[in-house]
């Protein structure tokens, strides 16, 4: 785990992340990290990818659907993404991020869930990633993390 220079924590979980997701063609590195979500009838794992410059969270309808989340009332919400204009819903989730080291951390997050999103599970910025402490070590491919 990462110490602050006067000794004390600033990560408390460090996890190894995947420069591409398992069986994607996609030819530029990113950064994936492992979550556990909770849904019936026990928790799933997925690969998520770590989008700094996302608006949001955004859950694979597939996971959103085990979760329940697609039947919410959340704040209807309209992203623009690469693949066009899509219409969801921002809604609340606890997820874990899953550490190989470490603590793994759990955080309740605003995530945006949509019945037409089938592009894969990202970790943005507002409602999660601004809600915790994170780093990034290429050498290793060490991605670490802890709770604000």
């Amino acid at each position: 785990m990462l110490n602050r220079q006067d000794g004390t924590g600033f990560t408390t979980g460090r996890s190894v992340y995947w420069d591409r997701a398992p069986g994607s063609d996609e030819r530029t590195a990113k950064v994936f990290v492992k979550v556990a979500v909770e849904a019936l009838p026990g928790p799933i794992v997925i690969v998520a990818q770590l989008d700094t410059g996302a608006a949001w969270s955004m859950l694979n309808a597939e996971i959103a659907e085990a979760m329940g989340l697609l039947e919410g009332d959340g704040e209807q919400t309209a992203l623009l993404t690469r693949f066009g204009r899509v219409v969801g819903r921002l809604e609340r989730a606890d997820l874990q991020i899953l550490a190989d080291d470490g603590d793994s951390l759990t955080i309740q997050a605003t995530v945006w869930v949509s019945p037409g999103w089938n592009r894969g599970t990202f970790l943005g910025y507002s409602g999660l990633l601004q809600n915790i402490r994170l780093a990034i070590d290429p050498s290793d491919n060490s991605f670490h993390f802890g709770a604000l």
